[in-house]
Order: C-alpha cells, then sequence, then structure tokens
C-alpha cells in the first residue's frame, strides 16, 4: 500500500512539475542579433544604429529610455528613478518587433506562422488581451523573463515581445 501511495505522490508531482518546463525554448531566442535582456543600450545602438527617436520617462520611482528604431521596432531600457547612469549604460528590459526583417535566432518573425515556433519548442501559454488579441507567453527565470509571440487570426505572428522584471 506504501508503496502505491509512494508512486501516486511521485505521478502527480511530476505531473505538476511538468507544467513548469512545457517548452524548451533556450534562453538564446530572448536575442536579436545579439542584443536582449542585460545588454545595454550601448550595445543595442552598436548593432541596429542611431534610434530614429527615442523616448524618456522619469516617475514611478522608474526611469526608462526607449529607443524607437521605427513604428516597428523598440528597445527599452529602466532603472531607478535617481539612478545617475548615462542612458547607454541601461540594461535592456523589453523590446518590441513588429518588423518581419528582424528575427529570433531560429528565424521566427512577423509573418510566419506560429505553428513553427510551437513545432520546434512546444506551446506557450495562451493568453487572450482585453482587446481580444491572442498571445503565446514563454517563461524564463520563473517568469521574470517573458518571450510572447502575438498572433492573428490565421495564427501568423504580428509582434515578439520581450518583457523581464529583472
Amino acid at each position: 500500500m506504501k508503496r502505491i501511495i509512494l508512486f501516486l505522490i511521485t505521478v502527480l508531482t511530476l505531473a505538476f512539475a511538468a507544467t513548469g518546463f512545457a517548452h524548451t525554448m533556450p534562453e538564446s531566442e530572448l536575442f536579436l542579433r545579439s542584443i536582449g535582456p542585460g545588454k545595454t543600450m550601448e550595445q543595442a545602438k552598436s548593432v541596429f544604429g542611431e534610434p530614429a527617436d527615442r523616448q524618456l520617462f522619469k516617475g514611478d520611482g522608474i526611469r526608462t529610455v526607449t529607443y524607437v528604431y521605427s513604428p516597428l521596432f523598440e528597445i527599452t531600457a529602466r532603472t531607478g528613478a535617481d539612478d545617475p547612469a548615462p542612458e547607454e549604460k541601461l540594461k535592456i528590459v523589453s523590446y518590441s518587433v513588429k518588423d518581419k526583417n528582424i528575427t529570433t535566432p531560429s528565424g521566427f518573425c512577423v509573418g510566419a506562422s506560429y505553428q513553427n515556433v510551437q513545432n520546434k519548442f512546444g506551446a506557450g501559454e495562451k493568453f487572450t488581451e482585453y482587446d481580444g488579441r491572442i498571445g503565446y507567453i514563454y517563461s524564463f527565470n520563473n517568469g521574470l523573463t517573458t518571450l510572447t509571440f502575438y498572433v492573428d487570426g490565421n495564427n501568423a505572428i504580428t509582434e515578439i515581445y520581450l518583457g523581464t522584471e529583472v
């Protein structure tokens, strides 16, 4: 009887733990041309060039700098509101890609089928935003870093979004 109970506990533990490992996407997929979380805005400039615009925000205890390369691509860094570090030294915490010419290391891009991502790395966690937009989220670092693929009604990728709380 003890063996049966121990076996059931083991099976249940593995079943619940498996939900945390539903995908096999490596953290290297978080980077676009070597730029991603933890890299600096200076490094982003060295890869993508000077941004077309900069958006600055300071309030609520934070300071953000967003390099807008086009309406289809932007990178954001964040620090504390009182951090005197120059913007080039700030660490990247997010990006938004809607440009078909910017790909993940595996070649996933806007316009491609999300099915390709799922076939390679397993399914992300599906969610629907308040406006009806559907996304598939892949979590890293216990959910502190996420990579989201937004899709349209045909399951084509419309945006790739990196977000991190680190």
